[in-house]
């Protein structure tokens, strides 16, 4: 594979860090070694290995898992009324659901209403919405695992 084919992607390599989880690392640069292209990624601060702010081949870090190519954000659309909704585990402080959110039978279950930002629109086709929490803080919605659906806008509303 040619050095070009890569260029203009995300390309990330995967490092098992023991604990259940694999951090993506991101590919600082592709160099030709002998008949295939290798990734290197700068070093994660491992005191064992000494690596922490050098650039290092990424499939001979301890951990390495497999290069994976990640999406990037080429465009993004207006929200245009459309809402996220989050399943949270408890109701949030003072029981009411307030505007936002309801509660599920006994306050078993929370749930939560976010207006949708913007639509991210990615290389790869994948529209995903964006959504701003109560203290501004705005989230990939479908990086979240307690999405639990998008409503469209209420036709009545306008």
């Amino acid at each position: 594979m040619e050095a070009t084919a890569r260029m203009g992607q995300r390309w990330v390599a995967l490092v098992d860090r023991g604990n259940g989880y694999a951090e993506a690392c991101d590919i600082v640069e592709w160099l030709p070694e002998g008949a295939e292209l290798v990734g290197y990624i700068c070093g994660t601060g491992d005191a064992a290995h000494g690596d922490k702010g050098r650039v290092v081949r990424a499939d001979r870090h301890p951990g390495f898992l497999a290069y994976e190519r990640r999406p990037q954000v080429v465009g993004a659309l207006p929200g245009m009324g459309w809402t996220v909704c989050y399943r949270l585990g408890a109701p949030p402080p003072g029981g009411a659901g307030g505007p936002s959110g309801t509660n599920g039978v006994g306050g078993a279950e929370y749930l939560e209403r976010r207006p949708v930002l913007a639509w991210l629109v990615y290389d790869d086709g994948t529209v995903t919405p964006c959504d701003v929490d109560p203290d501004g803080l705005v989230y990939c919605s479908t990086d979240a695992p307690e999405l639990l659906h998008v409503e469209p806008p209420d036709p009545a509303v306008g």
